[in-house]
C-alpha cells in the first residue's frame, strides 16, 4: 500500500511539471533569489521542466537531472498542442485550459518585499550616470534645443485619499 502511494506521489508530480524553454544564458541558483549560490549556467534554447513559481523566480529540472531556481523572465513556457495529462494538470492548477492573460510584472510578494534591502552599489552605479548642469546645457546647444519657461505647479488640493498622518492631524 505505502509503495502504491509513493507512486501516485511520484507520478502526479510528473503530471504537474510544466515543460518550458530557457530564451537566454542564465544562472541556475539553488535558491530564489540574486545572492544565492550559482549550482552552474543553463544555456539558451535548454528545455526545462518547471517544478514550481515563487515570485519572479521558477524552480526548473534540466535534463541532466540539476534542480535549481532561475528568473521567470529567461523561460518560455511551452504553448500550442497540449497533451491530455498536461491538459489535465492545467485545469488542477488553474481551474481551466491553463492559458492565463494578465499585464503586468510577476514580482514580489508581500513578504519579498517587506524583507528588501537596498543595494548601495547599485544606488551609486545609477547616480554615476546622472547629467550636472553644464553637461546637460552642452547638450541641449549641440542639439540645438530650444529653452522654454514652464510655470510651476500651483499648489492644490491632493487628489488622492488623505495619508495616515494627515489623518492623525486632522483628529481633535
Amino acid at each position: 500500500m505505502t509503495r502504491m502511494f509513493y507512486s501516485l506521489l511520484l507520478l502526479s508530480s510528473l503530471a504537474l511539471a510544466e515543460p518550458g524553454t530557457v530564451i537566454r544564458k542564465t544562472d541556475l541558483r539553488d535558491k530564489p533569489f540574486l545572492d544565492a549560490a550559482v549550482l552552474g549556467n543553463v544555456p539558451s534554447n535548454t528545455l526545462v521542466d518547471i517544478q514550481s513559481r515563487k515570485g519572479a523566480w521558477m524552480q526548473v529540472k534540466l535534463p541532466s537531472g540539476q534542480a535549481g531556481w532561475i528568473k521567470l523572465l529567461n523561460v518560455r513556457t511551452s504553448s500550442g498542442t497540449t497533451s491530455s495529462s498536461t491538459a489535465l494538470a492545467n485545469v488542477i492548477k488553474t481551474g481551466s485550459s491553463g492559458k492565463t492573460v494578465t499585464t503586468g510584472v510577476k514580482g514580489l510578494s508581500a513578504e519579498e518585499i517587506q524583507n528588501a534591502r537596498p543595494n548601495l552599489a547599485e544606488v551609486a552605479k545609477m547616480s554615476s550616470y546622472a547629467a550636472n548642469s553644464a553637461d546637460a546645457q552642452k547638450s541641449a546647444q549641440a542639439n540645438q534645443l530650444i529653452p522654454v519657461q514652464v510655470p510651476a505647479f500651483a499648489n492644490s488640493t491632493p487628489t488622492s485619499a488623505p495619508s495616515n498622518k494627515q489623518q492623525q492631524e486632522r483628529r481633535p
